[in-house]
Order: C-alpha cells, then structure tokens, then sequence
C-alpha cells in the first residue's frame, strides 16, 4: 500500500507525465467544445437565428442608406416635413410591434398543437382583420388630414394621407410577420423584411419624379411588395384547406391580452425615457441625451432576432413535453457576448462611439453612455426572459413587470434635473425589471422540475 502511494506521487512529480494529463484534458476540452459547436450548428434554432439575423443586419443597412440618402436628396424643409411624418408612422409601427408579438405567440400555440386546418383558419382570419386595422388608419388620417398638416405646419395634405396609408399598410404587414414568426416559416419572415428594405431603391427615381412626396411613396411601395409577398405565400400555402374550423376565442382573447400587455411594457422602457428628457431638460441636453440612447438602440437592433427566433421555437417544444432550457440559455449566451461587446465599446471608447453614431458634435455625451448601454443590455435580457415566460404560456410576470416599469417612469417624472439622473434611474429601473423577470423564470424552471420529478 506504501509503495503504490509512493509510485503514485513519483508518478506526480514526473513533468512529463503531468503535461501528458493537462494535454489529454485539454483535448477533452477542445473535444466537448467542438461537439457543443456542432450541435449548436445543426440545430434548427441555430439556422433560424442565423437566417434572420442575417436579414435583420442587411435591412437595417439598408434603412440607414434610406435616411442618409434622403437628407442628401431633399431640402432642408422638406427634410423635416417628410421626418416629421415618419416619427409618426414610426408610433404606429411601435403599436404593430406588439400585435405581432401577440400575433406570433397565437400562432406558435396553433403550429404546437400540429393541425393545419385551424392554422389556415387564423391566417385567412388574421389577414381580413389586418386588412379592416390598415384599412381603418388609413381613413382616419385622411379625415384629420388637414388637422395634422396644420399642426405640423404642412402646405401638402397630400403628404399626411400618404403617411397615413403608409402606416396602415405597414401595422398589417407587421401583423402578418407575426403569423410567419409563430408558424416558424422564417424564410418568408426573412425575405419579407428584405422586400420591405427595397425603399431605399425606390426613393432616389420616386423623389426625382416627385420630391417629398417621393419619400413616403417609397415607404409605401416597400410595405405594400412585402404585403403581397406575404399573402400570396400565406394563400399558397393553405389553399389546398378550404374548410373554417373553429377556433378557440376566449383562450386567445386571454393569451392576447396577456401577451399584448408584457409587450406593452417592455416597448414603452424602450422609448419613453427620450421622450421625457425632451419635455424637461434644456435643448442642448436633450439632445445630449438623445444622441447617448444611440447606443442603446444598437443593442435592441442588434438582438432584436432573438426574441423572434425563441417564441415558436420554446412555445413548439413546451406543447411537446420537450425541455426549452436549452434554447433559452444558446439565446442568453448570444445576447450577453452582443452585450458585453457593445457596452464594452462604449465604455472603452464613448466619444468614438458617438462621433460614429451621431457626429462630433454629441462628444458630450461620453459620460452617460456606457450607462445608457448598461441598461439597455439589462432591459434586452428582460424581453428576452419575458419571450420565454410567454412562449411556456407563463403569464403570471406580467404584473411584476408593469410595477416595475411604473415605478422607474415614476422615478424619472420626479428626478430629472439633468442627464446624469435620468440615465441612473433608468439604469436602476432597466436593471430591476431583468432582475423580475430572472427571478420568475429561474423560480418557473425549478417549480417544473420538481413536477418533473414527482410526475
């Protein structure tokens, strides 16, 4: 017994023997490393992810050339005319966010459930509905027409109307790739939102022939060529299903609401803080301020496809029996490696970060961007935990988020005497509502292994 402990730490001792094992645990290593890319590289979630990240990334390139174009292309006054009705095409585009998210995570439980018939049924019904929303906003800008054009101190009405049904066409357009992301069909996600970025091809022959007016017709043209896209896929589809099944509508008035109002939340967090720092702090620091959310933005921007890769994905396999912690933790690693590399930049390099972003004249703002960037990460992890929470039809967060959303507006609405507190109060308040929903999902996973177990 003696001599074999004495061989075994001679053995120890020996530098060759040791480099042997640290190699084979290294190659171990490499191995498992090798073996987890793979998988991650096979699997279905992987190619979605990868797929519309892809077209993410070229369509907003392409909307970036679409802006720096039109400013080149248009007069100053025109310039801010054709701005002035995009923010507002924007609002109604914000308020189609939501719908689609609402719309994806109805369709994700019908694609679970595996017949054909009620998802034909909800396509050919949530396209009628789409249709009736565009149709609806399209006339109500028409009718105030001339209300918004004074306000804006528009001389064209003729811009507002076509902002109008620019922005209805839009909202159904996004409603519809609410029904492509909860199907899973993100190829046709994908193409449609390339389709959509074709305005910036549009705009220079359409501004020529008729200057702002050109500009919004180009919007128009984009949303309209991926509408149709859309339906002519969504017809091809399921046209070999020609009977209406009926569908369960007091579930999905009730996943609706629950799924609507999250979004709602989550959507507001992401904006509304610009718009109180332009009510209160000076010219100067609101604009500050607005330059530093650049920042943000491109973390919102950048993992913005996870959330719509995740839902149908997490929602098929929770309908299935199948575990989705696998999914969520590929997509948290993503998020946070996007996280840690843009904050880092702003934190290691704020000034050139703003001078890309905004221009040498925002290298004021170097102070509050790496913050800024802090809670827009924490903020993204909190929609990407709430994507998970809805997809498992998990809903009960949903009060702890609007209390925590609530009280970091209130926080702001009471301390905002410069940019320095706003941005601490939503840093705190970004951070807290990641620690809401981190705590639910985490205290979720562990109530449904304990099922598990007893099951």
């Amino acid at each position: 017994m003696g001599a074999a402990h004495e061989a075994r730490r001679a053995a120890d001792r020996d530098p060759h023997r040791r480099d042997s094992r640290a190699g084979g645990r290294s190659a171990l290593g490499a191995a498992a490393l090798k073996a987890l890319l793979r998988r991650a590289a096979a699997s279905d979630f992987t190619r979605s992810g990868a797929l519309v990240f892809g077209a993410s990334v070229l369509a907003n390139v392409s909307y970036y050339l679409f802006y720096m174009l039109m400013g080149r292309l248009l007069s100053v006054r025109d310039y801010g005319a054709v701005m002035s009705l995009i923010s507002l095409v924007l609002v109604v585009f914000g308020a189609g966010t939501i719908g689609q998210t609402v719309t994806a995570k109805l369709a994700a439980d019908l694609r679970a459930a595996g017949a054909a018939e009620p998802m034909a049924s909800f396509s050919r019904a949530l396209t009628r509905g789409a249709l009736l929303i565009a149709l609806a906003i399209a006339l109500a800008t028409l009718l105030a027409q001339q209300l918004v054009a004074a306000y804006l101190h528009l001389d064209r009405t003729e811009l507002v109307s076509a902002a109008g049904v620019t922005a209805g066409v839009g909202f159904a357009l996004l409603l519809q790739r609410g029904v492509f992301q909860g199907f899973g069909a993100f190829r046709s996600f994908a193409v449609s939102n390339l389709i959509d970025a074709s305005r910036t091809v549009l705009l220079i022959p359409l501004v020529h022939a008729a200057g702002a007016l050109g500009s919004i017709l180009s919007l128009l043209g984009s949303v309209v060529a991926a509408l149709l896209y859309g339906e002519l896929l969504l017809r091809r589809r399921f046209r070999a299903i020609g009977v209406a099944v009926h569908l369960d509508l007091r579930r999905m008035i009730a996943t609706a609401g629950a799924t609507g109002t999250s979004a709602f939340g989550i959507v507001v967090l992401m904006f509304y803080d610009v718009v109180l720092a332009r009510h209160f702090l000076d010219p100067l620091d609101a604009g500050l301020y607005g330059a530093a959310a650049l920042g943000g933005r491109v973390i919102f921007a950048a993992i913005a496809f996870l959330p719509t890769v995740l839902l149908p994905h997490v929602a098929v396999r929770a309908a299935s029996g199948r575990p989705a912690t696998n999914v969520l933790a590929v997509a948290l690693a993503v998020a946070l490696a996007t996280i840690t590399v843009v904050a880092g930049c702003c934190a290691v390099a704020p000034e050139l970060v703003l001078r890309v972003l905004a221009g040498p004249r925002f290298t004021g703002a170097a102070a509050i961007v790496f913050p800024y960037a802090l809670a827009a990460g924490g903020l993204s992890l909190a929609s990407l935990l709430s994507t998970y929470a809805i997809a498992r039809h998990r809903f009960g967060f949903v009060p702890y988020l609007l209390v925590a959303a609530a009280a970091e507006i209130t926080a702001v609405l009471m301390r905002h005497g410069s940019v320095v507190q706003i941005v601490q109060d939503v840093l705190a308040g970004h951070v807290t509502v990641f620690a809401v929903m981190a705590v639910y999902v985490a205290h979720d996973l562990i109530k449904s292994r304990a099922a598990f177990r007893v099951a």
